[in-house]
């Protein structure tokens, strides 16, 4: 395979094996030139002696002309060459404002709602690029052989050629890649397609954040609710969902931080189908203790329903305090409940009369109330949990009692357990049916192990919200728009359980990592997180460097037939005749089944380029503009 079919204009077969595709070799100059100057000069030559008169008038101005056709065409065709070769030179990053994002994105979609284009209409918009397909795949092997630089023009002149100032060489990435193809257009993805869940994976400073930006600013602009959780508190996406509720005219966006109890509160146990999910989504967030671990489960699961059946809403906070020291006065306000009013003013007139008191005096009235069986289940449960000796079960509780403790340190105790009457508190499912946009940091940075829990809680509930909202048909099906950063510091069952089958529900989930590496050990395993992955419909790659991560791409993106020539010469003399001499040439030519993007060059993505799969097979290679949020937008 050679470069002078790779390169040409015409449009080839998608069979690159067939021998109409193999050429003499080109990693050359565009050599069109040299003979187009000889041209011009005989033209020129021939136009001075026509003047001059030291030629006949008539031959020296059909020779002009006829080298001045010859040198028109071979400067045809040197441009040609160049023009080709210009795009390999890449493109510069592009920023672009909020405000003006938002006016293309309404003037593309007006567009196409004018002509009727009801299969994409309100769709998403990844970038510029073109769907990458085995020709392209042909190509990129086939520069891997040679020198790319040299087949690519001074950048004035790729400047001028392709309209765009050509990607800094000093900058990270190979440039060529994207030229591949020169004819881009706008990448446009139904909104149907990212319903089964979008996976971005990239290296530090690849442009995931980038990416995720602009994805986040149009889910904003369409008007859906919008949940992001950002672990380390971008800057740049933070302006930007400030920016674009702005500019729909939306309310301002409600934000969470783990130490500023002035933001929006959220209570992560608000909604759940059974008491027993709370003791669930807490003891998950343990450092594994064997046993210890269940025997907190039933500790919790005891307070919880104890909680519900006096009517309180369960929270981290309250939970914590019943298991340090309130647990009595709980447990005698479930009795009170359960009794009749009289039958408890008799119960604790008896234990008076007995002379009991404290501990001694409550296992007293619980064994009266039992006898009269005027106890709940719940009630019963916290019973026979308070019988239990409280030094062994201060033992068995003990690994839970740091997790509650973390989560309820410092601001922690108003932002994730606000008080039932609290202005500044909304549950998940306010916000959702308000079509509000919660943008959430964790504050990763100074502290990993407080953000990954707070994470998994928050995505807790917000499974259990999207049951809810699946089961009750009468609720509103509100889209809803998720985007985790950094998921791998957050993903549990329940991330899982949203991606798997939150689509039902109105769900769209957008997460970002930077390799399965660091799922696999939030996950326990290599295994698991393979698992976790196959539930994203959509994969979209920046530059990865791990290996791990570059073969899962490379094998999502899938293979095609690469073809590969083979030429042999001969050569053998005659002894018996001197001077007499056979030669020989011949050229095979093969195709084998390779990825159709190779590992390595997901390693060379220039910043903010990516491959992406689609939903549906669609295999696109893409870049995407840095947003940028205007001044008036994030200040006023």
């Amino acid at each position: 395979m050679t470069l002078l079919t790779i390169f040409s204009r015409r449009r080839r077969s998608v069979f690159t094996a067939g021998t109409d595709s193999v050429r003499a070799d080109t990693s050359r100059p565009a050599t069109e030139f040299k003979p187009a100057l000889a041209w011009s000069v005989t033209a020129s030559v021939a136009g001075v002696f026509a003047a001059a008169g030291l030629a006949p008038a008539f031959a020296a101005s059909l020779v002009g002309l006829v080298s001045a056709f010859m040198a028109g065409i071979r400067l045809k065709s040197g441009m040609a060459v160049l023009k080709d070769r210009a795009p390999l030179a890449g493109s510069a990053l592009e920023l672009i404002s909020c405000r003006v994002f938002a006016r293309r994105l309404l003037r593309a979609r007006r567009n196409m709602a004018s002509k009727g284009d009801t299969e994409t209409f309100a769709p998403v918009w990844f970038g510029r690029g073109f769907d990458w397909g085995p020709e392209h795949a042909q190509k990129l092997y086939e520069l891997s052989k040679i020198d790319v630089e040299r087949l690519i023009p001074h950048r004035n002149i790729c400047r001028r050629l392709t309209g765009t100032a050509p990607k800094d060489p000093r900058t990270v990435g190979l440039a060529a890649i994207d030229g591949l193809e020169s004819r881009k257009k706008d990448i446009w993805v139904s909104e149907k397609t990212l319903e089964g869940g979008t996976l971005i994976v990239g290296t530090t400073q690849a442009g995931k954040g980038v990416l995720l930006t602009s994805l986040v600013t149009q889910a904003i602009l369409r008007g859906e609710a919008v949940i992001v959780i950002d672990p380390k508190m971008s800057s740049r996406l933070k302006n930007a969902v400030t920016a674009a509720a702005k500019l729909a005219n939306r309310s301002d966006p409600l934000f969470f931080h783990p130490n500023d109890p002035d933001g929006i509160r959220i209570n992560p146990l608000t909604h759940f189908e059974r008491p027993s999910e709370i003791a669930s989504r807490l003891t998950a967030v343990m450092a594994d203790s064997g046993p210890f671990t269940s025997f907190a489960w039933s500790a919790v699961n005891v307070v919880v329903n104890l909680l519900v059946h006096v009517g309180r809403t369960p929270s981290i906070a309250g939970i914590e305090s019943v298991l340090t020291g309130d647990f009595e006065d709980l447990l005698l306000e479930a009795v009170e409940l359960d009794c009749e009013p009289d039958l408890f003013d008799t119960l604790v007139s008896e234990v008076k009369l007995k002379g009991k008191k404290g501990r001694e005096g409550v296992l007293l009235l619980l064994d009266k109330a039992r006898d009269r069986e005027a106890l709940s289940e719940a009630t019963l449960k916290g019973a026979a949990t308070y019988a239990h000796d409280p030094v062994h079960f201060s033992k068995i509780t003990a690994s839970l009692m740091p997790v509650l403790a973390m989560l309820t340190s410092g601001a922690l105790r108003q932002t994730l357990s606000p008080a039932d009457n609290d202005a500044e508190a909304m549950s998940l499912s306010e916000i959702i049916a308000q079509r509000k946009i919660l943008y959430v940091c964790l504050n990763s940075l100074p502290d990993p192990t407080v953000a990954g829990a707070i994470g998994s809680l928050l995505l807790a509930d917000l499974a259990s919200c999207a049951g809810e909202r699946y089961n009750d048909t009468s609720i509103a099906r509100t889209t809803v728009s998720l985007f985790v950063d950094e998921c791998s510091n957050v993903i549990n069952r329940s991330l899982i359980e949203i991606l798997n089958k939150g689509a039902e529900s109105g769900l769209r989930t957008t997460c970002a990592m930077q390799t399965v590496a660091d799922l696999a050990a939030r996950l326990g395993s290599t295994d698991e997180a393979r698992m976790a992955l196959g539930n994203f419909n959509s994969l979209v790659s920046l530059r990865t460097k791990d290996r791990l991560t570059q073969e899962f791409v490379a094998e999502t993106f899938g293979r095609t037939y690469i073809a590969n020539t083979a030429a042999t010469l001969t050569s053998a003399s005659d002894t018996a005749h001197p001077g007499h001499f056979t030669a020989g040439a011949s050229r095979q030519i093969t195709a084998s089944r390779e990825e159709i993007i190779p590992c390595d060059v997901l390693g060379k993505l220039p910043n903010c380029e990516f491959f992406a799969s689609l939903a549906g097979g669609r295999l696109v290679k893409g870049r995407t503009p840095i947003l940028i949020a205007d001044e008036d937008l994030v200040s006023g």
